[in-house]
């Protein structure tokens, strides 16, 4: 797939720009360095209010490496300071937008960088890696500078079932991964291709043996304390409603807008999820006829425990599922006998004025959430269930893939990405 992608980024890119930055610029981005050379100057097209941009690329010798770099950045057979971009827009002062220093990113020492410039876009392809390899495609914009997109793999070096690729849309929150079918033979190395078509055709098989999941984004910080009673979730999070946005109708069919179901999930850690229920229908559901939670509106959580890399089609013993009815109430379903939550419940109403319940469920283990984790929702009408979405493809009553929980707090760039806060009694993003 790099090559492919890389293909078509050489098509689409502007050729570099003739015209390198002038004296004061290049004195200006270079200062004291005496190695600092200009490679290429790329054209960016123009601003969103029209001013031309243009993308310097600075190459720099060993003597001005980065100091937290004794050894130097690896460049070919030997080692040099590494290599910088910077932003040409208009008469504003040059800007940093990427600085790269190949260290051999893990120690394989199999890392390479790609960076290409299209019109007000930056896109960086990296990978890196020990038995565990990776790799990641970051599009960014450059006026406003910010990550826009990530397409990122993993995979275990010597393990044909394990590959699992992510991409983040960091516009809206909405996280979707796909891995394969771990009980495949003969598998190859590396990570399943990513399907092609609008992400609104995304689903829990988008190619055979390979399924799809809406992972759930954890974007607080790790030592957020828990959520004070009476708070609701504002924009931390996208949401998954029964007529089919952000998740997968498993079981009947997608709800009328009018009486859809919105529910929010937060991971505030890998251990607790709090939960968002809008559900116009649940107020005025008679008691089930069977008396059974199943036909009650509720939650289903499926967490995983595997240990082997693996996330696809679990056995039952390695499979938890709880169930969690709009009381609070906290059912076993089916798979191992593993810890259940507890739940603190409340009602809030939303930023729309919205009535909505609030579900806490917090295991006493720290990483219980470690080996994956999706969350169904049952609506019920006239007592009885007759939808379900889901964050992932459920078939006889088992998922068939429990992605990880996306957890931005872990990354290495961590402080650029998205927070998420209190204010008031609604959690908000704070960038």
């Amino acid at each position: 797939m790099r090559f492919a992608f890389l293909l078509l980024l050489a098509l689409a890119v502007p050729a570099a720009a003739s015209g390198a930055p002038d004296p004061a610029q290049t004195a200006a981005i270079c200062g004291k360095r005496a190695s600092c050379k200009v490679a290429e100057t790329f054209d960016a097209g123009k601003s969103p209010t029209g001013t031309p941009l243009s993308v310097v690329e600075i190459r720099l010798g060993l003597a001005d490496k980065p100091r937290d770099q004794e050894q130097g950045c690896l460049a070919g057979n030997g080692r040099d300071g590494g290599v910088e971009y910077w932003l040409l827009d208009g008469t504003a002062a040059p800007k940093q937008v990427l600085q790269l220093c190949n260290d051999g990113y893990g120690s394989s020492g199999v890392g390479e960088d790609e960076v290409r410039v299209r019109p007000n876009r930056l896109i960086h392809w990296q990978t890196g890696g020990s038995a565990w390899r990776w790799t990641t495609t970051v599009t960014s914009s450059l006026v406003p500078l910010q990550v826009l997109g990530e397409l990122s793999c993993s995979y275990h070096n010597g393990a044909e079932q394990t590959g699992t690729k992510t991409y983040i849309d960091f516009d809206t929150l909405v996280v979707r991964s796909i891995a394969k079918d771990s009980r495949v033979k003969d598998l190859s190395i590396g990570c399943p291709e990513w399907p092609t078509g609008p992400a609104r055709n995304f689903s829990p098989e988008p190619e055979k043996g390979v399924y799809g999941a809406y992972n759930l984004v954890s974007p607080a910080r790790r030592d957020t304390p828990d959520v004070p009673a009476g708070s609701t979730i504002g924009d931390c999070t996208s949401a998954m409603t029964t007529a089919g946005a952000g998740g997968f109708v498993v079981f009947g069919t997608p709800a009328p807008r009018a009486q859809a179901a919105e529910i929010k999930v937060l991971p505030t850690g890998l251990h607790t999820l709090l939960i968002q229920v809008h559900d116009p229908l649940a107020a005025n559901q008679p008691a089930p006829a069977s008396g059974s939670w199943v036909n009650l509106p509720h939650l289903e959580i499926w967490v995983g425990y595997n240990t082997m890399y693996t996330y696809t089609q679990l056995p039952l013993a390695e499979l938890l599922q709880v169930g969690i009815d709009l009381e609070g109430k906290v059912y076993r379903g089916v798979g191992r006998a593993g810890v259940l939550p507890k739940v603190r419940r409340w009602q809030a109403k939303d930023e729309a004025g919205r009535p909505v319940t609030l579900l806490e469920a917090k295991w006493p283990d720290e990483f219980a959430l470690l080996g994956g984790v999706a969350v169904v929702y049952s609506q019920a009408e006239a007592g009885r269930q007759v939808r379900l979405v889901s964050t992932t493809g459920i078939v006889n009553n088992r998922p068939l893939y429990l992605p990880q929980v996306q957890d931005f707090t872990d990354r290495e760039d961590a402080a650029k990405q998205p927070r998420c806060r209190l204010s008031g009694n609604r959690m908000v993003r704070a960038n």
